[in-house]
């Protein structure tokens, strides 16, 4: 576990239904809606919770639901340990690892830039941007493009509305989720392959941007620079399902 485990940040968690066969999306997200996250936003560390679906209809992982804190150090304690993977609304109870495929990203907050200052319930879309830097491009460099010239760019695509960036505390696999709740081992629990460091979410409130301006912003020199020299990314594009609990993601930051 990552010692920095402190301060404001989310979870970022990102699901697959694994046993089709015996759970479908539906009932999928009536467990979650309706059993899941209000035993979450419950505690006394979570009070928000965001559902979102991958635009694309093929995405191997389409769900996912954040849940800002104030500080992640709770995700540490007996209280959110505490949470059920068990439930009424699962066949045969679950447990929900048995019958999804679930990745767990937590997330430190890095920077807010909101210009317009967004009001909870006005993103409709959000475009997800995590890099892993190659080795020509400093943290130093990567942030200075971000706050000097690209999130002012990306102000500038029709609908934007603001950014919050993170850094990669810490994630889970579905593997050690189990293991993590005392569940044993199963074989078609695979490893994979460590996320970016650094997340990017960039919201907007249509959910019809317009792709050749926002591709747009990286059309200038210091955007091509350092993404010429980025080893990796992951850029999946999200709707807005529901919110619960207070709806707010870092508004107060």
């Amino acid at each position: 576990m990552a010692s920095t485990m402190s301060g404001p940040g989310i979870l970022y968690v990102n699901s697959k239904i694994a046993r089709t066969d015996l759970l479908n999306e539906q009932s999928y997200m009536k467990w979650y809606g309706e059993d899941h996250i209000p035993e979450i936003i419950e505690t006394s560390g979570i009070n928000s919770a965001l559902r979102w679906k991958d635009v694309d209809p093929k995405a191997n992982k389409p769900f996912l639901v954040m849940y800002p804190m104030k500080d992640i150090a709770f995700t540490q304690g007996e209280e959110f340990k505490k949470i059920r993977v068990h439930s009424d609304l699962l066949p045969d109870r679950g447990p929900i690892y048995d019958l999804a495929d679930i990745d767990v990203r937590y997330y430190g907050l890095i920077q807010t830039y909101d210009p317009k200052g967004t009001k909870p319930g006005q993103t409709k879309t959000i475009c997800t941007a995590a890099m892993e830097l190659g080795d020509k491009v400093t943290e130093k460099d990567f942030d200075d493009w971000y706050r000097q010239e690209h999130l002012e760019e990306l102000s500038k695509v029709p609908g934007y509305l603001r950014t919050t960036r993170f850094k990669l505390l810490y994630y889970r696999t579905n593997a050690q989720s189990r293991q993590l709740k005392g569940l044993p081992p199963r074989p078609e629990d695979k490893e994979i392959v460590a996320p970016p460091t650094w997340q990017a979410i960039h919201e907007f409130d249509t959910e019809n941007i317009d792709m050749k301006k926002l591709m747009a912003t990286a059309d200038t020199e210091w955007s091509k620079k350092i993404m010429g020299n980025v080893a990796r990314v992951e850029a999946p594009m999200y709707h807005h399902v529901q919110s619960y609990g207070d709806g707010k993601f870092f508004q107060d930051q």
